[in-house]
């Protein structure tokens, strides 16, 4: 089962990407245009991978020194602790868009889902979903569960035996 620890490991990790994303998205895109956007959706959506991977890789490192098997669910389960609020970020934009709880909270779910800030300015820099077409709203919201995939992904390649640090120094 799944410590305590790791959970509040797991938030430790979103509430890092968030702070340092929100600030990173804000200075970057409050100094220029849309080159220096583009730019900034690319450095949050990095940082937010960097972090997964590094909290997937802990936790995997960590099962591996206990022993613990269950290499598929295990990995899901720590990537759907970090991805939690984020997903609840995309259930309430599909909300807003469907017009259940105010559309005009979409100016606040773009502070609350600040990896995804540059990204949701691409397509409406308006500050109600309304302005959104459905296939942009669930794209968004699809976008949330790249967290998950990615520490999963980077807990399974760590059970199996895979080291990063191959892929950084590999020659051609």
């Amino acid at each position: 089962m799944m410590r305590l620890k790791n959970f509040f490991k797991g938030i430790g990790v979103y509430a890092a990407a968030e702070v340092l994303c929100l600030f990173l998205a804000l200075t970057l895109s409050a100094v220029g245009g849309s080159l220096l956007r583009l730019v900034s959706m690319v450095c949050t959506l990095g940082m937010l991978c960097c972090l997964c991977i590094n909290y997937g890789w802990n936790r995997a490192k960590e099962d591996q020194k206990q022993k613990c098997d269950g290499v598929i669910w295990r990995g899901a389960v720590y990537g759907g602790v970090v991805s939690l609020p984020y997903i609840l970020c995309g259930v309430f934009l599909c909300l807003a868009r469907a017009g259940v709880v105010s559309a005009n909270g979409y100016r606040w779910y773009k502070l609350a889902d600040a990896p995804f800030l540059q990204l949701c300015n691409l397509f409406s820099q308006d500050i109600t979903a309304l302005s959104l077409t459905w296939g942009e709203t669930v794209f968004l919201a699809l976008c949330n569960l790249l967290p998950l995939v990615v520490v999963w992904l980077t807990y399974v390649l760590c059970q199996k035996g895979v080291v990063p640090e191959e892929f950084l120094y590999r020659r051609s």
